[in-house]
Order: C-alpha cells, then sequence, then structure tokens
C-alpha cells in the first residue's frame, strides 16, 4: 500500500511538472520569489487608462498599481515589465515574467496554455464610432472596416458575427488612432478607454453604439504555478474586500469598480 501511495505521488509530481514544462518555462513557487527577492510582473500598455506609458517611458494605469501593490504584499522588489496585448501569453511562458497583471480575459483558448485567477477588474467591451457616426447593433458593421486588437476576444466575436471588415492592430491605443485619422469606420474598445479619449478628445465625438459583451479580466501565472495562483487568488479577495481594487479602479477611470464574478 505504501508502495502504491508513493507510485502515484510520483506521477502527479511528473504530470506536474510535464504540465510546467509544456508552458515553456519551469513551475515557480512563492518561496523561490522570496528567496530571489524579486517578483517579475508583466503588466499591460497601449490600452489606457488601464495599461499605459507615461512620457518618461515608464508603465503606468491601473494594472501597474494593481502589480505595486502586490510585490508591497509580498514584501519583495517589483520589476514591471511593459507588455503590448500579444506580447504577454509569450512572455509569461517564456519565463519573462513571474505573472500577469495585464487585463487579459481568462477564454476557454487561453486557459490551455495558462492558469487564470478570479477576476480582479471588468469592463464592457463597446463598438464605437468618431465624427458623429452612429451604429446600433451588429447588422448596422455590414461592409464596414471595423477596428480591433490582434488576437482578442473581441476580434474573435466580430469574425464569428460575419458580414464585418476586421481590421487588427498591435493594441487598443493603435486601434484608437486608427480611428480619429478615419483608417476604419468603427472600433471594439473598453468602455473605459473610450471613456478617457472621450474626455481628452471632445472634439472627436466619439459615439458608443452597443455592447458586445461584458469581460472580467484575470491575473495569469504559468502551467504548474499552483501555489503562486493561490496566493493571487487570496490576495485579490482581501483587496476588493478592504476597497482597495475599487479605489484604484476609481482613480484611473472615474468610474466605480463593476461586479467581479468568481469560478
Amino acid at each position: 500500500m505504501v508502495r502504491l501511495r508513493e507510485a502515484r505521488t510520483l506521477v502527479i509530481a511528473a504530470i506536474i511538472g510535464l504540465i510546467g514544462m509544456a508552458s515553456g518555462a519551469a513551475a515557480a513557487t512563492l518561496t523561490e520569489i522570496i528567496q530571489r527577492g524579486t517578483v517579475r510582473i508583466g503588466v499591460l500598455i497601449g490600452a489606457p487608462p488601464l495599461g499605459m506609458v507615461d512620457d518618461k517611458g515608464n508603465p503606468t494605469g491601473y494594472d501597474y498599481d494593481v502589480a505595486v501593490r502586490l510585490a508591497r504584499y509580498l514584501g519583495v522588489k517589483g520589476e514591471y515589465i511593459p507588455l503590448t496585448p500579444p506580447a504577454r501569453i509569450p512572455a509569461l511562458q517564456n519565463g519573462r515574467v513571474d505573472l500577469l497583471v495585464a487585463t487579459l480575459s481568462p477564454t476557454p483558448e487561453r486557459a490551455r496554455t495558462v492558469m487564470f485567477s478570479i477576476p480582479y477588474n471588468a469592463f464592457n467591451m463597446v463598438v464605437v464610432t468618431a465624427g458623429g457616426k452612429t451604429v446600433k447593433g451588429l447588422a448596422d458593421l455590414a461592409g464596414m472596416r471595423v477596428g480591433v486588437n490582434r488576437a482578442s476576444p473581441q476580434e474573435a466575436a466580430l469574425r464569428r458575427a460575419g458580414g464585418v471588415m476586421v481590421v487588427t492592430f498591435e493594441d487598443d491605443a493603435t486601434v484608437v488612432d486608427a480611428l480619429l485619422a478615419d483608417q476604419i469606420d468603427a472600433a471594439a474598445l473598453p468602455d473605459t478607454l473610450v471613456n478617457a479619449v472621450a474626455k481628452q478628445r471632445p472634439d472627436a465625438k466619439l459615439t458608443v453604439g452597443f455592447s458586445i459583451y461584458s469581460q472580467g479580466n484575470s491575473m495569469a501565472v504559468r502551467m504548474g504555478d499552483f501555489e503562486i495562483l493561490q496566493w493571487l487568488n487570496n490576495t485579490i479577495y482581501v483587496m476588493k474586500q478592504s476597497g482597495e481594487l475599487d479605489a484604484l479602479y476609481h482613480k484611473w477611470t472615474d468610474l466605480p469598480l463593476p461586479p467581479l464574478d468568481n469560478f
């Protein structure tokens, strides 16, 4: 019986090890991070106000502020690596970062390659136009050039809908630039970004047409990093209950933090 238990333990350990290797980097533990004295956190840029860079090129925004607080809770120095949307998961898989705080939606496809925490922020994904144009539903997008950031859930949703000329860009900020330059007819963007741009550029006459879906966003770790994932879930819960997440979200969006579902 003892040998059977030992064999089962070895099999489980081997499976966990294989999962970590499949992700492109070995699984980490909290102890290793604490002993190292530094946690490397990937944060989003190109999607203000949740993720962007300041005039010196340093990451800033809601994701950055949350990441800073995570490092404080761990009691280690934080290194904050700015990442565009397409670079987020590869940076995690190849070991460049220990975890992501990068407004990443926990889709089934992504969950094949990384593990997600409970959500720590949320927004509505909306279709927006500029210059006073209006759209009321998917049918109005037929034949229109609609900008999205590449390999995103909004791109997948619009392609499934059909009849839409989807134009991809590297990040949401570039999508906004294209919309304002009249290079595209409409864009699918987070409502937090649309609100921020509308305040900065009232002359653009941005008009929200309709919501595609409500999106909760999670932190992410490599496959096999169960210890870090459990710690993140506990810490997100504490930050939600204390009002810390809501205060940071309001700081950057002037909106209350939307309800966050758990899973």
